[in-house]
């Protein structure tokens, strides 16, 4: 951390605070010493001025087990603003909020090109006018949750099959555009660090956010922090092997998670059983376009008992029972929470994929794991970015006083 972005804390010991309540929500002033490592005479003298400077604010009291009742301790709603924004499906969905998390304000931008530099583009050409209509000036710094393998460190997409992007270099795109430092993560990964830190992880230290939908990734979360990896790939569950025999993966294997239990899978595997003389509800006759046929209408087919479509669900869904399995016995999570598309409109999905996890992981392992559908949808991206672009370039003089 450079000492000339931290005027008014040179030692780091307002950063330190200011991180943990961040990532760790209200706490009292002992656990404060406790997370931070600073002594509690440090921590006394750090969090008064963090309060005479707005930053941090005193809040309810914890019930005493015995002795004086702990003042909890919180960063101030509002006080500071922090720009992130998800790219999914040709839309740009971006948000403004503040330390605890709140969303002070949205918006969606649809894109109408594949170039990097034009979808960039769409993005920035309305930050200006975003940021206008916001109560309070953000941070310079904005925080993107994208499709592919990102490397975060240097903020480049290395692949994204979806778009056909590889090596793109995002943040230089944001800087040479909007003038501003950017941190770019995988949008799945993002998803999940807005679940850890605010949605359905919130109250546990070791998580495990799986996303599904066209494609599926995980963002691995170790006590209330992403890990990535070397090159920002920890969480690649898509592309697991399954089934070594099973279908082709764009990215050469045969087998992979992805290839079994996303959302398109779903769709062929759908076609493939109606073709074999299958009958549902959802397609009451060969005139119609197969292709027409999505994982949205086969989610809600299965909701209502259709019987083709509960056999399609279920058959993606152990897939990823089995994969989940793989990752308590690796992780061992408090928690994993399911989210994207297929996840968040399937209950069926949901309990398929748990009911396989139990059966195949270590029973000591499964017995105290909670499973759990995302708290957040399209904004979630946004703020898990937000967030992982202040966990990246986090200094004191970011913050107003």
């Amino acid at each position: 951390m450079n000492p000339s972005n931290n005027v008014g804390d040179q030692k780091g010991t307002k950063i330190s605070i200011i991180q943990a309540l961040r990532i760790n929500g209200p706490v009292a002033r002992i656990e404060l010493t406790k997370l931070t490592g600073l002594s509690r005479a440090t921590v006394s003298l750090a969090i008064a001025e963090l309060i005479e400077s707005h930053l941090v604010q005193e809040t309810e009291t914890r019930p005493s087990t015995g002795g004086r009742p702990a003042i909890l301790l919180e960063l101030t709603p509002h006080a500071n603003i922090v720009i992130g924004a998800d790219y999914s499906n040709q839309n740009w969905t971006v948000g403004a909020f503040d330390l605890p998390g709140n969303v002070v304000q949205e918006m969606g931008i649809p894109v109408t090109s594949n170039s990097p530099e034009l979808v960039v583009k769409a993005l920035t050409d309305r930050l200006g006018d975003f940021i206008a209509k916001l109560p309070t000036r953000p941070m310079e710094l904005i925080g993107l949750g994208l499709p592919g393998l990102v490397d975060v460190n240097r903020g480049i997409i290395k692949s994204a099959s979806d778009l056909g992007w590889a090596e793109v270099d995002i943040s230089m795109i944001v800087q040479e555009q909007f003038g501003w430092p950017s941190a770019v993560l995988n949008r799945h990964r993002a998803r999940g660090l807005a679940e850890c830190r605010f949605g359905a992880g919130k109250d546990f230290a070791e998580v495990i956010y799986i996303g599904v939908g066209t494609g599926i990734a995980a963002g691995l979360f170790n006590h209330r922090q992403l890990l990535f990896g070397a090159v920002g790939g920890a969480g690649e569950l898509g592309h697991i092997t399954i089934d070594p025999d099973g279908p082709l993966c764009p990215c050469g294997n045969n087998g992979c998670l992805q290839q079994l239990a996303s959302g398109p899978a779903m769709e062929q595997a759908f076609r493939m059983l109606l073709r074999a003389g299958g009958r549902s509800d959802i397609y009451p006759d060969n005139r119609h376009d197969l292709q027409l046929i999505n994982a949205e209408m086969i989610c809600a087919g299965a909701n209502k008992g259709d019987e083709l479509c509960v056999k399609v669900v279920d058959q993606a869904a152990g897939f990823l029972g089995i994969a989940m399995a793989t990752m308590v016995n690796i992780m061992n999570p408090g928690v994993i929470i399911l989210g994207g598309a297929i996840p968040l409109s399937c209950k069926r999905y949901v309990a398929t994929a748990t009911q396989v996890m139990h059966r195949r992981a270590m029973s000591p392992l499964t017995a105290n794991v909670t499973v759990k559908t995302a708290a957040y949808h399209e904004i979630g991206g946004a703020m898990g970015a937000a967030n992982f672009a202040l966990d990246l370039h986090m200094s004191y003089s970011l913050f107003k006083k």
